[in-house]
């Protein structure tokens, strides 16, 4: 299953609904509507909004196997389909926390959201084999990043995640993705689009990316390990309102995560396990495509500083933000 980039206008249109549905709300407040206690044996109850990929693997993990519960907090994954539709939700206290993408919560931040981080899922690996996000291209047409200049590539959000590694990692190969064209296009339609000429190249990830060369198309360049290793592919984000409320249940939670993380990346064969249960990920997909990297330590502030200066770079943010205030986790 697909990872959910964001794009610029996306991020404009939650900002919108966040607002309507804040000045929309009656007396009550986002904390009236937040986590309940005293449920099964006293744990907090949360719900986390989420989509059923293998990027949320740890997330799945600490609900599967007690890692949750023993922090006291009894977490349900709800299943959400865009930041358009999570972070509005969030603020309104319908969910507690929920998984998003590491740009679109940057610019959330930039456009005065009132959410803080509070901890990661899956990370870009930092070895080209270990790379689930690949440029392909079809056989022998484009050779290098340099015979991109003039051409166009798919990517599935015009001035999200995709586009700004893409446009990094082909100016770090020599390339100049000023002279590229980039269309939007969805995922499941990129490898046909490539095969028959409408691009001439798609900037897919798993299990994309193995039915690509499936279909003998041919890789050019590992788009994440050679832009951005080691920035996260998701973090997790809560209002501020409810980190000020519930500091121990932020604390809980973050830690929690950490941990699942860390076990899987000690055991990536876990990650098929949990994937097989709780993800969209065909068990067929699942065999053969390259398994995401989990990070065995907590968020670095560094690596979305990273993320911000190409951000500034390719026009998505005048100028970098000081995240120290808006991350509720150790910031290495």
């Amino acid at each position: 299953m697909a990872k959910h980039f964001c794009s610029a206008s996306l991020t404009a249109t939650l900002v919108a609904g966040a607002v309507l549905l804040l000045t929309g709300c009656g007396s009550g407040s986002a904390d009236d509507a937040g986590s309940s206690s005293g449920g099964s044996a006293g744990l907090t109850s949360l719900k986390v909004g989420s989509s059923p990929t293998l990027t949320n693997a740890s997330l799945y993990l600490a609900t599967q196997d007690g890692t949750f519960k023993a922090n006291n907090l009894k977490v349900t994954p709800q299943q959400v389909t865009s930041g358009a539709q999570a972070l509005p939700m969030l603020l309104n206290g319908q969910i507690q926390f929920t998984a998003a993408d590491p740009l679109g919560a940057i610019k959330a931040i930039s456009e005065k959201m009132a959410v803080k981080i509070v901890g990661q899922g899956s990370v870009n690996a930092t070895e080209a084999a270990k790379d689930s996000t690949v440029l392909v291209v079809a056989p022998g047409k484009v050779t290098s990043v340099a015979g991109l200049s003039g051409r166009t590539v798919a990517v599935n959000a015009l001035g999200g995640l995709a586009e700004v590694a893409a446009r990094a990692a082909i100016d770090a190969k020599g390339g100049t993705s000023k002279d590229v064209r980039f269309v939007e296009m969805s995922f499941t339609q990129m490898v046909a689009a490539v095969e028959n000429g409408k691009v001439d190249g798609a900037v897919l990830n798993e299990p994309f990316v193995s039915q690509a060369r499936s279909a003998g198309l041919t890789d050019l360049v590992p788009v994440m390990s050679t832009s951005m290793p080691k920035v996260p592919n998701s973090v997790y984000l809560t209002s501020e309102s409810y980190a000020k409320s519930h500091p121990e249940v932020v604390q809980a939670f973050s830690e929690s995560l950490d941990t699942a993380n860390v076990t899987l990346s000690k055991d990536p064969a876990k990650i098929r396990e949990v994937a097989a249960e709780s993800t969209e990920t065909s068990a067929e997909d699942l065999a053969k495509i390259v398994l995401p990297t989990f990070p065995d330590q907590p968020l670095s502030r560094q690596t979305l500083d990273d993320l911000q200066t190409l951000m500034v770079k390719y026009g998505i943010l005048d100028s970098p933000i000081d995240l120290s205030s808006y991350m509720l986790v150790a910031q290495p």
